[in-house]
């Protein structure tokens, strides 16, 4: 029986009284940890302010940093844009000169053919 009276005397005789004792020592301890993490709770604060000024700071430059990368991809892009136009007019060019001159070579051998035709033709008739 000594270790049901020293619980007894540990923690009470009745439930209720274990109960208080425990609802005291939550709350006091709960009292104990707000104190503690205070001053915690103050420095995160501070740190939260600092990084959202550091934020702030950077904010503006990096906004600008954007704008001229997306200018400097709007150039380039233009350039290039620019540079296809000119390969495919010169190859629309040199497509044009290709079919021209074969035309060209082609009515020139069928003129020699029309013309080695008609001489003979002029020759008989004198």
């Amino acid at each position: 029986m000594a270790l049901g009276d020293f619980f007894k005397k540990l923690f009470g005789s009745s439930p209720k009284e274990v109960a208080d004792k425990a609802e005291t020592f939550a709350e006091e301890t709960l009292e104990k940890a707000k104190v503690a993490a205070a001053p915690l709770v103050d420095k995160v604060e501070e740190l939260v302010d600092t990084a959202r000024e550091k934020v702030n700071e950077h904010v503006p430059a990096a906004k600008e940093t954007l704008e001229n990368a997306v200018e400097t991809v709007k150039e380039k892009a233009t350039e290039y844009a620019e540079k296809a136009e000119e390969m495919a007019e010169k190859a629309v060019a040199s497509v044009k000169n290709a079919f021209a001159n074969d035309a060209s070579e082609e009515a020139q051998e069928i003129k020699t053919k029309a013309e080695d035709i008609v001489k003979p033709a002029d020759e008989n008739a004198d």
